[in-house]
């Protein structure tokens, strides 16, 4: 069947614009349609759409998936500082009350006679401390009793105070907190003069958030407004501890689940395990080190099993805080964490990322540097358990997953290095993983570019080659139109970077002949100390190059700095640098300058107070020359006044006049009297007609 001739008269003007679209594609001609027989045409149907409800499921956009938002990691993230302070707060009430000095001679009273005097005869004369020597034997002479002394534990009854618990335990020896006991043996322990830490673990809200507690965080926030919102979305997420909820005496509450046991309180047992978990530790004179203790066995424990639930491989406790007698805090999470490089870290505060939050990282180390201890004997203390607890955190094998390498502060791989960062030196490789080369966080370096290193006081070398090169960003509108006309002209702009081993400190010219070296703009760059020439003096002082100026003496801006603000690089000038020999000179003058700027000053002051007083006074007098023409008697106000001016014109004077009280024949005698007539102007001086 041939196709029937092309009609081009019969193109619709509408349809010009839809020609351009297929020009380029290629021209059949007619000839070659007619050649073809009918058998080798295609047979021509009809072709049937049917668009169903299965149809349109598949055409149908997905619904977007669920995202965590940053507004719900900064509600979890501020739902953990509150947790965390609250459990550390009423950590610190639990050991304020075993500091108490009756506590203590209660639970001193529970001790046997026999260990008591042996422990009093090892003291050291005239101190509270027991013997160096002797100190190791008697706390397992005391451990020894310990074990044996039975505590029972009882469902708590009636809301008693912490106090009056602790007591109502001394008393009966029956324990309803799982704090109880460690408290009992931390008072034991300071009451026989031995350094004695309580130590508790805190398991704040994770940081980690799902998708459904972001999604209810963000629903919680849209429908509630300020502190309240904030507070609807913690408890919305689900996650929320009771603890977080009160403060007090109900912040540590034990699982109503599990029933009350008779026996010996086994650690993590009769609890449940999202309460903190207590402890003890005493300090070892001879090894200098501190001791763990079981508290509900009596038993000296490796740090790896305590501050572990039942049932969990690794520490469930981001933090770990240690109370001693004097009520300060230490954080000693990396003593108990079996690894906490790769387990803990990533649940604390300092994962989170500096673009994130600045704040966070630095925010769990600015409130123990608030609650520790600053003296200089226990500051030794410390750093010797820092030491310790560095040696113990240290990984002793590399991670096992390149997840892990991102934030390890000991290896780090090719990957994980920032844009300006580089490896130096490359050796030694300390391991492979899944083909990579792992290395030495510690042998990543910085590189900045030459400007950046002047800004540092230092210059790069001659005849360095760059250590890195990437791709130039500017910063200045300037420097932004010279990469863009480079992009253009198909030229990728970069940027050399240089590493610290490729620099040496900058040394300026020596002043000559009292003229002070300068830059080319005609300024001083001294962004460090050192950059300062040999032979000159900076004076920071803005009135210091007028001064220089009016005394003949050279000076150069001092450019310390420089201000990046709307697109351009502003320098920031802090006083001047004169030659030395001037100092004494410039230092003359500006005391004299500012001798007499003082002087100015007050003269100033002086002539306002004059101007305000003259302004006082005249509007003292027009009131009272008012008060004398128009006020009637009665409603002239008592005290200080004007009298008006005479005929002559002479000024008033001042005169007082004393408060009095008018009878009714004075009222009567003023409403007698008729008004004075306002056009009698004769003698009157309205001042200009200017009142106060």
């Amino acid at each position: 069947m041939p196709l029937p001739p092309i009609n081009k008269g019969q193109v619709d003007s509408d349809d010009e614009d839809d020609d351009d679209m297929f020009e380029s594609v290629t021209h059949v001609h007619t000839e070659y349609l007619d050649d073809m027989s009918d058998d080798s045409m295609p047979e021509l149907g009809t072709v049937e759409l049917t668009v169903g409800d299965e149809t349109a499921s598949i055409l149908a956009p997905k619904p977007r998936q669920v995202q965590v938002t940053a507004r719900a990691r900064t509600v979890r993230r501020h739902h953990h500082m509150v947790h965390l302070l609250c459990q550390v707060a009423c950590a610190r009430y639990l050991n304020y009350i075993c500091c108490k000095p009756l506590l203590l001679a209660r639970c001193l009273s529970l001790i046997p006679s026999f260990t008591v005097n042996r422990v009093a005869e090892h003291l050291v004369p005239g101190k509270q401390e027991i013997r160096r020597e002797w100190a190791s034997s008697d706390l397992h002479h005391f451990l020894s009793w310990y074990q044996s002394f039975r505590i029972r534990t009882r469902k708590p009854k009636g809301t008693a105070g912490l106090e009056d618990d602790f007591i109502r335990l001394v008393e009966t020896r029956n324990a309803t907190r799982p704090w109880h006991q460690p408290m009992l043996l931390a008072s034991m322990l300071r009451a026989l003069t031995f350094d004695a830490r309580l130590c508790v673990g805190v398991a704040p809200p994770p940081l980690k958030l799902t998708r459904r507690e972001s999604l209810l965080i963000e629903l919680a926030l849209d429908n509630c407004d300020g502190s309240s919102g904030v507070a609807a979305a913690a408890t919305a997420s689900g996650s929320l501890p009771e603890a977080a909820s009160s403060v007090g005496p109900t912040a540590f509450r034990p699982s109503s689940s599990e029933p009350a046991s008779t026996q010996p309180l086994e650690r993590g047992h009769s609890f449940a395990l999202t309460v903190p978990e207590f402890w003890c530790e005493v300090f070892d004179q001879i090894s200098e080190r501190w001791v763990p203790i079981n508290a509900y066995t009596g038993a000296i424990e490796h740090p790896s099993i305590l501050g572990r639930p039942l049932g969990r491989q690794h520490c469930a406790f981001p933090y770990i805080v240690g109370l001693d007698s004097h009520n300060f805090v230490r954080d000693i999470t990396r003593r108990y964490a079996q690894d906490f490089t790769n387990t803990i870290l990533r649940l604390r505060l300092e994962s989170v990322d500096q673009k994130v939050d600045r704040r966070a990282q630095v925010w769990w180390e600015h409130w123990i540097s608030r609650w520790s201890n600053s003296d200089s004997e226990a500051g030794d203390k410390h750093e010797r358990e820092n030491e310790e607890m560095d040696k113990r955190s240290r990984p002793s094998a590399i991670p096992k997953r390149i997840a892990d390498f991102s934030k390890n502060p000991y290896y780090v791989l090719q990957r994980n290095l920032r844009q300006n960062e580089i490896i130096h030196p490359t050796h030694p490789v300390v391991g492979v993983i899944k083909g990579e080369h792992v290395y030495l966080r510690e042998n990543v370096r910085v590189l900045r570019s030459q400007q950046a290193w002047m800004r540092e006081g230092r210059q790069v070398k001659a005849g360095q080659i760059a250590a890195k090169q990437i791709k130039h960003r500017g910063v200045t509108a300037r420097s932004k139109r010279t990469a863009e006309a480079m992009e253009a002209s198909g030229i990728e702009p970069t940027a050399d970077l240089f590493g610290e081993w490729q620099t040496e400190l900058f040394r300026s010219p020596p002043v000559h002949d009292g003229r002070v070296p300068r830059n080319e703009f005609g300024n001083v760059n001294l962004f460090t100390d050192s950059m300062l020439p040999e032979g000159a003096v900076h004076i920071p002082n803005a009135n210091a190059k007028r001064l220089c100026k009016e005394l003949g003496i050279d000076a150069a801006d001092a450019v310390v700095g420089f201000d990046f603000r709307r697109g351009q690089s502003l320098p920031i000038i802090q006083g001047v640098v004169i030659p030395a020999e001037a100092f004494d000179l410039i230092a003359d003058a500006l005391r004299e300058d500012r001798h007499v700027a003082e002087e100015k000053k007050l003269a100033d002051l002086e002539q306002r107070a004059l101007k305000y007083w003259r302004r006082l006074l005249v509007a003292l007098r027009v009131r009272a020359d008012v008060d004398a023409s128009f006020a009637r008697y009665s409603e002239r106000p008592s005290g200080i006044t004007f009298s008006s001016r005479d005929s002559k014109g002479k000024q008033p004077e001042l005169e007082y006049n004393p408060p009095h009280h008018t009878n009714t024949e004075d009222n009567q005698r003023s409403e007698s009297e008729p008004d004075p007539d306002p056009s009698d102007t004769t003698s009157v001086d309205t001042g200009g007609g200017f009142i106060i």
